[in-house]
């Protein structure tokens, strides 16, 4: 039997071994950015604990954003919580959090954040 590299190559487009990731592990292998890592960079974040900043996962660059999925953009505290309409993409330098990585309470909390800075009249809950 031939050794690993004596075995012959498939045939294929390539012309060579392949290995192909499957999309779950493709993300496992990117370096994942918390609200942590951008601390310094957004006043909306500044009286968060580093404990909350590090479970607010930021989304990945060139990352499509789902179509009616709330996200919320902390370059754009004007904008605050949005909805996508399905054809955006997460620019490079753009930090967004998608609605469904955090907790309600750390989510009320940045909407929270965003109208303090903005300066707008935060809503009463009841």
């Amino acid at each position: 039997m031939a050794k690993y590299d004596e075995a012959p190559v498939p045939r294929g487009t390539s012309g060579r071994w392949e290995v192909v990731l499957a999309d779950d592990e493709r993300e496992r292998m990117e370096r994942r950015l918390t609200a942590l890592d951008v601390k310094a960079e957004h006043r909306i974040l500044q009286d968060f604990s580093d404990e909350d900043l590090a479970g607010i996962a930021l989304l990945p660059e060139e990352r499509p954003l789902k179509r009616y999925a709330e996200y919320l953009d902390l370059h754009d505290p004007g904008r605050a919580n949005f909805l996508a309409e399905g054809n955006e993409v997460v620019r490079p330098g753009q930090r967004i959090v998608a609605r469904k990585t955090v907790s309600k309470a750390i989510w009320d909390d940045l909407i929270g954040a965003c109208e303090d800075v903005t300066g707008r009249r935060r809503r009463r809950t009841a």
